[in-house]
């Protein structure tokens, strides 16, 4: 009998052995067929520079030689509203501002009580993203620079974040990092990365990531096109300079990834927006301020209009202890004050495009703003007019996602060019379709 319970314990314990051996190997087998993602933005880059005409398009090399490879589009639409921080939030969530809960570049805050503070916090997302669900599958995930990246669930995050836009943000940006990564990345490359320091730097932190740990997925943010155009305008040669740098680094991104030659890897090249001369500016909250419906002076309003760019939005106010007592307006009057003082703007109230705008931004808009030529719409606090002309003009976002020239790029390199990607809602799907793992778009997250 001893001699029985002894030789089933050697069997069941090479059995195990062969078993555990058997689920090693297969784990081995996965990981080294797991296919690897790595997505770079390029933020506010025009559809309109791809095209067969644009002088600026003839005077890249890499990004042209990418897209005779890959499916490309340079009509890719934006979301509402065409920002930044909304856009890169769809990319990764596939649904609408109203839905993941970034509606704004920052948060409502007329007043500045929260200093200008941007939607930084990963927290303030209300589904789940594509690092979400990757990590959920055992994927390890990398960011340079993401948009609203704070305190992600990221295996390697250097995050998108600022205070000052000085030395000092060098510290709380390597705090908010994952522990280690950030002076890594700044011995690798020789520099720092963050808001004071370009593209050259991003990219390069994005390549000595991948270097050091080859995510199988890595998100990679680029700012310095979009700065150029804010400060010097579309096709200025600041624009030029930078894109043509940019190509570059795409083209040692290439190189040092060995993309052309790997069957497992592929690159996602996108944007959030385009550019759009602006020629005049409206000033909608001075009509509020002279109707007694904000009192700058003694920090209380009823409702205020968010400046979105190119669109603006009103909303009311919904904390009772900053509200003014006994002022009210009706939205007709509003509407019809806009109207009169700013040419060429359209109100939208209780109308179609209305109704989208509360379903694709915010429930809580009241009247949507935007323009039928190139104005801006502005939500200071300080204007003694309500409405001027820009000299000189300048360019920005923030138009209707229909308007052709808020139309972006989307290259997808390394899977089938039959994809459909017609906006940015379609990131996360041909992600996850690559990686073959199971995303649920609009999936709330558990708190």
């Amino acid at each position: 009998m001893k001699n029985f319970y002894f030789f089933l314990i050697i069997t069941i314990f090479f059995f195990s052995s062969n078993c555990s051996y058997i689920n090693n190997s297969l784990d081995a087998k996965e990981k080294k067929n797991q296919k690897k993602l790595i997505i770079l933005s390029i933020d506010g880059f025009p559809g309109y520079y791809a095209n067969e005409d644009s002088e600026f398009w003839k005077k890249l090399k890499y990004l042209p030689e990418l897209k005779e490879k890959s499916f490309f589009s340079n009509k890719i639409k934006s979301t509402y509203p065409t920002l930044t921080y909304p856009a890169h939030t769809t990319m990764l969530t596939g649904v609408s501002p109203s839905v993941h809960g970034i509606y704004y570049n920052n948060p409502l805050d007329p007043m500045r009580k929260i200093g200008g503070d941007w939607y930084y916090y990963d927290e303030d997302i209300k589904v789940k993203t594509l690092m979400d669900f990757a990590r959920e599958q055992g994927l390890k995930t990398g960011n340079i620079y993401w948009p609203v990246t704070v305190g992600a669930g990221i295996t390697f995050n250097l995050p998108q974040f600022w205070r000052f836009k000085s030395e000092y943000d060098k510290k709380l940006l390597s705090a908010l990092s994952t522990r280690g990564l950030y002076k890594y990345i700044y011995k690798k490359i020789d520099n720092h990365v963050g808001e004071i320091t370009g593209d050259e730097e991003k990219i390069n932190a994005g390549i000595a990531l991948w270097e050091l740990k080859s995510p199988d997925i890595l998100l990679i943010y680029s700012t310095d096109l979009d700065t150029a155009h804010h400060e010097k305008g579309v096709n200025s040669p600041e624009a030029l300079e930078k894109l043509l740098k940019i190509d570059s680094l795409i083209g040692k991104l290439i190189s040092k990834t060995n993309l052309y030659s790997r069957s497992d890897l592929a690159l996602l090249i996108v944007s959030d927006h385009g550019f759009k001369k602006v020629e005049s500016l409206c000033y909608p909250n001075k009509i509020l301020i002279d109707e007694g419906i904000i009192d700058p002076t003694n920090n209380k309003w009823n409702m205020v209009f968010k400046g979105l760019g190119g669109s603006s939005v009103l909303l009311e106010n919904k904390d009772k202890e900053s509200q003014l007592k006994s002022k009210s307006i009706s939205l007709e009057r509003i509407a019809e004050k806009v109207t009169e003082n700013c040419p060429g703007s359209l109100v939208e109230f209780e109308s179609e495009t209305h109704q989208k705008i509360k379903y694709e931004i915010n429930s809580n808009v009241k009247l949507f703003l935007h323009s039928t030529s190139g104005m801006a719409f502005s939500e200071s606090l300080s204007s003694k007019e309500v409405f001027r002309i820009s000299n000189p003009p300048y360019y920005n976002h923030g138009f209707l996602p229909t308007d052709p020239e808020m139309e972006t790029i989307g290259l997808f390199y390394g899977g089938s060019k039959n994809l459909r990607f017609n906006e940015l809602k379609d990131v996360i799907r041909i992600a996850c379709d690559y990686l073959h793992i199971v995303c649920k778009e609009g999936e709330k997250r558990r708190d």
